[in-house]
Formats: structure tokens, sequence, C-alpha cells
């Protein structure tokens, strides 16, 4: 009887350590600012996810640290590395610490968003892959806002980002640039959506432009004036709607979303329509664009922001670019002669 008893206690014992074991792997202990499990044989899945947690927490204090710069210091290069190497994990888009990092970094777009800006300067604003807010202290104006239909990024802070938004523009008609839940957010406040006629084609509310040649137009809003270029091109057959806007400040900006055709043909009428248009200020280009060194001698602005970098809601590990690539490119490849900056998800840089 008592070996009996002794073997049931003795198997009560083991299935609670099992279990405990488990419970311990499923749900390991944590530490302030990442996650750490005793062990990781067979959780190869848990431990990119807690490996996560600490490039991120680590990369977010570099960028604080060392802010965006036309020169990339060693500090900001590694940070960006970090974010390259979580981003072309299998399925960043899916992984809790890069959820919770985008979160973090956006709500700090819509704190500094809220409080007023002074003084002549452009703020520029990196929300996600080629989402921009160009922020006088006139007007505020976005570009490709997105956070994925509110996957990457919660609808509650897009919200408050779209609150402070003047007017919105959209390139094309591509999942990482347009986005239902901001567009039904800033109509639904009466903010100009402009976009061409593929994007929320049945909406009447957008406003759709896609003309057949270089065209000028005038946007009244409530407190001021935007003069807006709009270069009708395409991303294969895809109709992009490079818009190049003039602030009340008289600063240029431009951003040419997926701008690429394949047989060159649209390149060759851009060379001749930005001949026509104000000089450019501020280029929000991106880094993966064939022929890129003609489009950027072509637009010839003073200073280029770079996009698409470390897009992860639609693209596979191939076609999410990196930083690495883009430094890499700009110093050695093009050697392009004009200032640049990369921006990380949810930073700021001013252009005065």
């Amino acid at each position: 009887m008592k070996r009996i008893l002794f073997i049931l206690l003795a198997s009560v014992a083991a299935l609670t350590l099992s279990a405990q074991s488990k419970k311990t792997q499923q749900n390991p202990f944590s530490i302030p600012g990442h996650r750490y499990a005793t062990e990781y044989w067979g959780l190869p899945d848990q431990y990119l996810e807690h490996q996560a947690w600490y490039m991120l927490d680590l990369a977010d204090k570099a960028f604080n640290a060392n802010p965006p710069s036309t020169k990339v210091s060693l500090e900001r290069e590694m940070a960006l590395l970090m974010l390259d190497v979580v981003a072309h994990e299998p399925d960043p888009a899916h992984n809790p610490a890069v959820l919770d990092y985008l979160a973090k970094r956006t709500k700090l777009v819509a704190e500094d968003l809220e409080k007023p800006l002074k003084g002549k300067t452009l703020r520029i604003y990196k929300i996600y892959n080629c989402g921009l807010i160009f922020r006088t202290r006139d007007v505020t104006v976005a570009v490709d806002l997105n956070g994925r239909n509110g996957m990457l990024i919660p609808d509650d802070i897009m919200s408050r980002i779209v609150d402070k938004t003047d007017i919105l523009f959209y390139t094309h008609n591509h999942g990482d640039h347009v986005d239902s839940h901001v567009a039904a957010l800033a109509l639904k406040r009466e903010i100009p959506v402009y976009a061409t006629e593929e994007i929320f084609k049945q909406d009447g509310k957008v406003r759709h432009i896609h003309p057949d040649n270089l065209w000028a137009f005038e946007v009244a809003l409530p407190s001021t004036k935007l003069q807006v270029h709009v270069l009708p091109g395409h991303q294969d057959a895809v109709k992009n709607n490079i818009w190049v806007i003039t602030l009340p400040d008289g600063k240029v900006v431009c951003a040419t979303g997926d701008q690429w055709l394949s047989n060159g043909k649209d390149l060759v009428w851009i060379k001749d329509a930005v001949t026509k248009i104000p000089k450019i200020d501020v280029l929000a280009m991106d880094c993966w664009i064939h022929d890129f060194d003609q489009h950027l001698a072509a637009f010839a602005p003073r200073l280029l922001v770079s996009q698409h970098e470390d897009e992860i809601g639609g693209h596979g590990i191939d076609h999410r670019e990196a930083f690495w690539m883009s430094i890499y490119k700009y110093e050695n490849i093009y050697r392009i002669g004009i200032p640049y900056v990369l921006l990380s998800w949810g930073e700021w840089y001013d252009y005065k």
C-alpha cells in the first residue's frame, strides 16, 4: 500500500514539475525592457520573438540618444541594422515585439503632433514604409499614411495622427500605401483625400485625380492654401501619382510613391516635367527604384528622404529592402552628392 501511495505521489510530483516546466516555457518570466526564458531548445519562434524584444529595446534607446541626421553615425547605423534583422525574420508582422515597438514609436509621433510647432521648421515624420507627414507651423500634409488597416499600427493611435492632419494624398493602389481605416478616419473628419481613380473608386468623397500630363491646381484648406503639381506615373500597370506640394511658407515637398515603369518611358517625360515645377526642397523616394540615380538627378532635391526600408506587411524577405543596403548604395554605388536622411519608424527630422 505504501509502495502504491509512493508511486502515486511521485507521479503527481512529476506531472506537476512537467506542467510547471511547460508553463515556464510558454510564459517565461520577464525582465523590464525585453523578454527572457531560461531555455529555448525546441522553441525557435519564441527565441526570435524574445530576441526582437531585446534588439528593439536597444534600438529604441540608440535612436533616442542619436536623432536623425544627414550624417549616419555608427550608433544609428547599428540601430538601423537591428531593425533590419528583426524585419527580415520570417513573419515580423505578427511578432508581438514588433507590434509593440511600432505602437510605441508612432505614439511618439501622435504626441508630438499634438504640440505646437514654432518657427520656420519643416518637420518630416516617418510613420511606416512610405507613410510620411510634412508639417509646418501652418499646415500638416500626409502622404501614403498607412498602418495596414489597424494590423500594424493600432487605430486609436492612428486616429490621433489623422486628427492633426489637414490633407491626405495617396500615390497608388497598393496595400503598403493605401489604408482604408486611415481614409475612413480622414473622410469622417472632412479631411480632403486625393488619390488616383483606382483607389477607393466607389467612394465619391475621395478626390480622384490622374491627369494625362503634368497638372497644377490649388487646394483651399480652412486656414491656408496649397499649390499642388501632379506628375501622372505608374508602377508598371498600376497608376502612380507623383505629388509635388508647395507649402504656405514656400518650401516644396515631393513624394514619388513607387514610381517605376519597367520600359523606362515614364522616366523620359519625368525628366522634362521636373523642369516645369518648383525647385524641390525635400524628395521622398523609394530606395529600391530602378534607375535610382537618374530619377534622383532629374528631381534634384535639396534633401532626400529614403523610403520603403523594412516594409513588413506585404513583401517577402527579398523585397523588404534594408537600411544597410540603402547606406551602402548611397555611399558606394550611386555616391549621391546631396544630403539624405534615413528615418526609422516613428522618427522625425527638421528641415530648415
